[in-house]
């Protein structure tokens, strides 16, 4: 059933770099469904254990029965990776695995209004925690609803996507995916329709969850929750991910963040991370003609360096 709703990406790249010790402890900040789950669990040894954490409770429900066959070396929680570190309890993690994004589970779920191809209730929250889009589309300012159109969508029509939004809400609530979907798509090109389309889905969706905020916040803890050797796997799906997570592996393996201009380092900042893959790995032409959502998917590692001063 549940290998029908979701495909883990770039499965064997991810494993392979991240589980280096049989029986090591790893937390996996984005179980979703638990592939990703199962292939560490199986790459590793029988004294390997493993952390789960999901901010979605149906797809914890799937992934639960997905991993019971390891009883207890399988602990799952409910919550968000930004609080990976007070989940793992102090305990080091010897890799931390991040898969950023949606899953094909709750794209295929009218009900949670993340796809605009399935009409259902506008709503896009991965958890209990998200914020209503359906709330920001009926009292937001013009310019505000521009701003994350444009931030969190890239989308150069902005402008006019704020401003029908408000233009119709005036004569009707915004309540369905079909609703902002007609919407969105009347003032895009044909040519052009559906990028308009997954672009300010996108917005909304990473605005409902603070999608970036918590990655932005959750990558400093995971590094420090890393013992020494420890990895840690980054698997994003969009620029704005891959931006943050390239420039926060680069940054701890630079350690020192004085201004260029400095003749030395003042900060004493050491490093922290080596990076395991100097350039992002895609996957392979074979994987995408399976997957077509592995299409857009960047992974990036670092492991850990043992001489931190800091």
């Amino acid at each position: 059933m549940y290998e029908e709703l979701h495909i883990p990406v770039m499965v064997e790249e991810a494993t392979s770099l991240l589980v280096a010790k049989p029986d090591g402890f790893y937390v996996d900040g984005t179980l979703g469904t638990g592939g990703h789950a199962e292939a560490i669990l199986r790459r590793g040894g029988e004294r390997l254990s493993y952390l789960g954490i999901d901010r979605d409770p149906a797809a914890i429900e799937i992934a639960r029965r997905r991993l019971a066959p390891f009883g207890e070396r399988a602990r799952i929680v409910q919550g968000n990776f930004r609080d990976l570190a007070r989940f793992a309890a102090g305990r080091p993690a010897d890799g931390v695995l991040l898969d950023l994004g949606i899953s094909s589970l709750q794209l295929a779920d009218g009900t949670r209004g993340f796809s605009y191809m399935t009409d259902g209730p506008l709503d896009m929250a991965m958890g209990p925690d998200g914020r209503s889009v359906r709330e920001l589309l009926a009292t937001a300012e013009e310019r505000e609803l521009g701003r994350i159109v444009r931030e969190y969508g890239e989308e150069r029509r902005y402008r006019a996507v704020a401003r029908e939004i408000v233009r119709r809400r005036s004569r009707e609530e915004l309540a369905t995916t079909a609703a902002l979907r007609d919407c969105a798509a009347s003032v895009a090109p044909a040519a052009d329709r559906f990028g308009t389309l997954s672009r300010v889905f996108q917005a909304l969706r990473i605005w409902a969850n603070g999608e970036l905020e918590h990655l932005a916040a959750a990558l400093p803890d995971a590094v420090s929750a890393l013992a020494p050797g420890g990895r840690i796997v980054v698997i994003s799906y969009h620029s704005l991910e891959d931006r943050i997570v390239k420039r926060f592996l680069r940054q701890e393996e630079r350690g020192c963040v004085c201004p260029a201009d400095f003749p030395q380092c003042r900060c004493g900042r050491a490093p922290r991370l080596r990076l395991v893959v100097r350039r992002a790995l895609r996957p392979a032409p074979e994987e995408i003609e399976r997957n077509t959502r592995a299409r857009s998917a960047r992974l990036r590692a670092g492991e850990r360096v043992p001489n931190e001063s800091a």
